[in-house]
This record gives C-alpha cells, sequence and structure tokens, in this order.
C-alpha cells in the first residue's frame, strides 16, 4: 500500500546535488559514508553523524511527460511501482493537491485523457475525491480498483509556478514563426548587459530542449549547428557562450556546462551559430518488457549465413577471425516500441539521407525463390536506433548489440487509430501515436552476440534512441533493464522493468532471485497471475530454408511463444 507516515528513518547515504534539480529527489544517492576502520574498511562502524539529521524521504507523486517545471501526467508510487491515475472525477482539487504536495502553488488545469502522454504500468488510483486540504493525493478518496480503466484516461495537471524571469535573458531571432530561429542570449560584457549568439559546437537536442524549456515554448523539435538561413540582429553576431552542454533537465541555458568567460568557438558566431525549433507536443517511446521476457531464446547460426550482420558490425569483435563453418551463439528476443507521447516519432534524417547497405543485394539473390522480395528491401533511417548491452552485476560490459531503424513503421495501433506509416515500397517511416513497430526475434541485429560469454548471471540493457537524434518528451523510461541468467546451454530473462517505473529502492536492489527460483511472468494479458514455473528454450541450430523462412515472414501483431 502507499507510504503511511511512520517514525523517520535516516539514510546514512551522502546526497550530491547539482543545483539544477527541481526536487531533492532528483539528486544522486551516494555511497555511505564511512569512517577509517569502519564496516566498508574491514571492520569498526559507520559514521553516525547524520542520525540526527532530517530524513531523505522519496515522494509519493511525480510529474512525467510535461514540457516545462510544473506539468506532466501525474504518478504516484504504491508497493515500490510507479502507476498513473485514471482521470474519472478529476478536478481541479484533486489538481491542486498534487502541485501543493510537489512544492508549487495551486493548480492552473487539471487534465484528462492522457492529454500530456500516456504511461504504461498500473493504474494506482480511480475516482479520486478530494476536499482541496489534504497533504498527499494519497489521502484523497479514490477506488482502488480500476476496472474499465487504460491509459488513454490518465490524468495529468499544470500548476501555478512562480514566474522567475529566465525568458528575459534568452530569445529566438530571424525564425518564420515565434517557434524557431538562432538563439541568442543576453550577457553582461565590460559593464553593460548585451546579446549574442551561442556557439554551435557541440549543440544537440539536449541543449535545444532547454532553450525551449526556458522560452515556455515546450519541447524541442530540431537543433542546428548552422543558422545562415536565419539572420537575426546583426549586432548580436559575436559568440557570448561556448561549450555548452545539458543533462537536459536544466530549466536554464545557464545552468548548463559552459566554459564561462573564457569562450572558445573555432567556427564563430554568425552563420554557425546554434538555432533551435520548438513544438508544443513530442512524442514519447517506451519499450514493452514482458515482450522481452516471453520472447528470449538462444540460436547457434553459421558465419556464412551473417555476412549482412557482419558488415553492419552486428556480431561480436571476436566474430573478424570466426571461419565460414563456425557457429555464433546468439541472444534473440523480440522488441515492441510504443509512442505513448503527443505526437508522431519520425526520424531525424530525410528520406533523400536514408542509406541502403549493400549487403542487402546478396541476400534478394539468396531469397527470391523462398520468399516476396519487398520484405528485405529497406533503407535505414537511423543508424543506431536502439543499443543492447549484457553487463555483468559489478557493471561491467560483457557484450553488445545495436539496431539501426531500417524499418520505423505502424505494426499495430489502439483501437479507433489508423495506420500512417509503412516501409513497403520506400514508404514513409515513423511510429504514430498510440501505436507500436514490432522488432521481430528473427530479423538481422536482433540479438546480442554471447559467444564469448561464459555461463552465470547478468544485467540485460535495451536502450532506444540512446544518441537523443530524436526529441522525446521523456528519456528516461528509453530504458530497459532485464536480470538474466545463462548457464551454457539455456538462459533466461526475468525481472524486466522500463526506467524510471520502480521505486529507487528497488532499482538499487533490483530484486529477482528468491532461492534461487526465477519468476517469470508468462502472459501479457493484465489480469493473467505470474506464473513461477521456469520457461526455458533449447538451443537451436537452424538451416538455410528453414532460416531464411522465419527472418523474412511478415511481423505478426503478438510475438510467437517460446519454443519448448
Amino acid at each position: 500500500m502507499f507510504a503511511r507516515r511512520k517514525k523517520p528513518s535516516y539514510w546514512d547515504y551522502s546526497v550530491n546535488c547539482t543545483g539544477n534539480e527541481a526536487h531533492l529527489s532528483s539528486c544522486h544517492l551516494g555511497q555511505g559514508p564511512v569512517v577509517p576502520g569502519g564496516v566498508g574498511s574491514g571492520g569498526g562502524k559507520t559514521n553516525e553523524t547524520c542520525g540526527g539529521g532530517l530524513p531523505v524521504v522519496q515522494p509519493l507523486v511525480r510529474l512525467r511527460g510535461g514540457a516545462i517545471v510544473g506539468e506532466g501526467r501525474v504518478e504516484v508510487l504504491k508497493n515500490g511501482e510507479w502507476g498513473t491515475i485514471c482521470d474519472d472525477h478529476w478536478s481541479l482539487l484533486a489538481a491542486s493537491v498534487v502541485c501543493r504536495e510537489l512544492g508549487f502553488g495551486t493548480a492552473k488545469e487539471s487534465l484528462s485523457g492522457g492529454r500530456l502522454g500516456q504511461g504504461m504500468g498500473p493504474v494506482h488510483m480511480n475516482e479520486v475525491q478530494c476536499s482541496g486540504f489534504e497533504k498527499s493525493i494519497t489521502e484523497c478518496l479514490f477506488d482502488k480498483e480500476s476496472l474499465g480503466c487504460s491509459h488513454e484516461e490518465d490524468a495529468a495537471v499544470r500548476c501555478n509556478v512562480p514566474e522567475m524571469g529566465f525568458q528575459e535573458r534568452l530569445r529566438l531571432r530571424g525564425g518564420r514563426n515565434p517557434f524557431e530561429g538562432r538563439v541568442e542570449v543576453l550577457v553582461e560584457r565590460n559593464g553593460s548587459l548585451v546579446w549574442g549568439t551561442v556557439c554551435s559546437d557541440g549543440w544537440g537536442t539536449m541543449e535545444a530542449m532547454v532553450t525551449c524549456r526556458q522560452l515556455g515554448l515546450g519541447f524541442a523539435s530540431n537543433a542546428f549547428q548552422e543558422t545562415w538561413y536565419w539572420p537575426g540582429d546583426v549586432s548580436a553576431d559575436r559568440v557570448a557562450m561556448s561549450g555548452v552542454r545539458c543533462s537536459g533537465t536544466e530549466m536554464t541555458l545557464s545552468h548548463c556546462l559552459h566554459h564561462g568567460a573564457h569562450l572558445a568557438c573555432p567556427k564563430g558566431g554568425g552563420r554557425y551559430a546554434a538555432g533551435v525549433s520548438c513544438s508544443e507536443t513530442a512524442p514519447d517511446l517506451v519499450l514493452n518488457p514482458q515482450v522481452v521476457e516471453q520472447t528470449t531464446y538462444m540460436e547457434d547460426r553459421p558465419m556464412f549465413m551473417l555476412q549482412c550482420a557482419y558488415e553492419e558490425e552486428c556480431l561480436a569483435s571476436g566474430s573478424r577471425d570466426s571461419p565460414a563453418n563456425s557457429y555464433r551463439r546468439l541472444l534473440r528476443f523480440s522488441s515492441q516500441i510504443h509512442n505513448n507521447g503527443q505526437s508522431d516519432f519520425r526520424p531525424k534524417a530525410g528520406r533523400h539521407s536514408w542509406v541502403w547497405h549493400d549487403c542487402h543485394r546478396w541476400v534478394l539473390v539468396l531469397v527470391l525463390v523462398v520468399v516476396d522480395p519487398l520484405v528485405m528491401i529497406h533503407y535505414h533511417s537511423m543508424e543506431v536506433f536502439t543499443h543492447y548491452d549484457l553487463f555483468s552485476l559489478n557493471g561491467t560490459k560483457v557484450a553488445e548489440g545495436h539496431k539501426a531503424s531500417f524499418c520505423l513503421e505502424d505494426s499495430e495501433c489502439d483501437e479507433g487509430i489508423d495506420k500512417r506509416y509503412e516501409c513497403a515500397n520506400f514508404g514513409e517511416q515513423g511510429i504514430t501515436v498510440g501505436c507500436w513497430d514490432t522488432y521481430r526475434h528473427d530479423i538481422d541485429c536482433q540479438w546480442v552476440d554471447i559467444t564469448d560469454i561464459k555461463p552465470g548471471d547478468y544485467i540485460f540493457q535495451v536502450v532506444i534512441n540512446p544518441n537523443y537524434e530524436v526529441p522525446e518528451s521523456d528519456y528516461t523510461n528509453n530504458i530497459m533493464k532485464c536480470r538474466c541468467r545463462y548457464d551454457g546451454n539455456r538462459i533466461w530473462m526475468y525481472s524486466c522493468h522500463n526506467g524510471g517505473s520502480l521505486s529507487s529502492e528497488s532499482e538499487q536492489s533490483f530484486p529477482g532471485l528468491l532461492n534461487n527460483q526465477v519468476t517469470h511472468r508468462h502472459h501479457l494479458d493484465a489480469d493473467t497471475p505470474y506464473s513461477t514455473t521456469i520457461t526455458t528454450t533449447t538451443i537451436i541450430t537452424t538451416t538455410i530454408i528453414t532460416t531464411i523462412t522465419t527472418t523474412t515472414a511478415p511481423r505478426p501483431t503478438k510475438p510467437p511463444p517460446l519454443l519448448d
């Protein structure tokens, strides 16, 4: 149940803040302080100087998916897992309780219908009714049963936030509309305030996000390193800020790392000044963790069938010297990537710059007699769309893979939503809001090469849009982690979850192994109970014909079951 008020307990952890966080819970927790001769150094006692201090408590409510501080989808923490609130009876009174609990003023708006993006995972609260005087949204009356509620009904808020004057020190100039232009900042020079440009060296999506947030213009849609088509003010051509590096959470550009007074910009300002275009909405990609659990298996595949994968660097470095008749052991799985945001996810590169890989011509010759060749014809619209990594339990990377977005399309959509993107015949690529793209387990590079991995316990991680090429409303849920056990002949994937879906304590402990038994969610259906049985797959050695048939089959709406 929700955390209750109780006698405070104190963490003996250091709290490391940059000063730019909107809430103390956003700071990083360091290791517990240890005095010489203490437990961490072989004996003694831990430092107890924090014993009488104030506790660091993770809040029970948070906002996600908003463009600026004080707005977003409302999520509450229950049983160590974050979930959403159904919008039935959602009111301004309830929204004000949320805003006040987070340290803001009253609510400006109470939003329903997933207006600020849809969450994933459980719906914790329904039919919330507040008097407006509660200290926490969890103290309001609500129905804990959420039958009939979906994430299309996720509640959100916009809070009244104090005016900080951040917009007065930044402006866009030269654009076709107020949402785009060259970035110009107000700085002090020789005792006077003057406008100048921002050096575009290293300028990217995160810096553009902070710029749009500071100006109250929503999310970034593009970051530009050349702005010759946006002349701006001639008097502001001189570079006023360089070396800007943002994490994406800062409230102003000046809060980001930068060179300060020691400017360094070889290209200079003017036509090479940084620019942005902003948008009131953004996509939000989220990987379905249950699909990864259900479709994981191993395959031993001969090197002579991995020519394309080798050329696209989808195999481990040890494969370079492997003879053609040798085998590579592949950890394979399906990915089902949902767009839960407010706008379509489109690749950054236009169609004219999509990359065709010549090795696919060789594959076409091989498969013409058995499959439809159109299935294999594709261009890469994003060279790196996902990263697949396998880590040891101490965090050392032991294997890796990556997937180019050779086909961003709407595999399936929620009821009432039409597909807009299809890869066939050089079609437009993207993922519509409310739709998902399924990368089947049996296509090239949808794997991690584990040939050289020793048996043991590992952490498997998938990162979508890892280079932040396309702006999104929330990058924290682009990461998915699983526990993985490999005994040399079989493999298990379990406890899969998205980044930010669990409490900080649960994330740190990363539970999953209980008395050496693997807990495994066996079905996708929300009303299906957990299964404690171990679902395994044996190693598969495929022939040429069966491999060609499976890898070129149309992608189904649901992943196939695990093989026995």
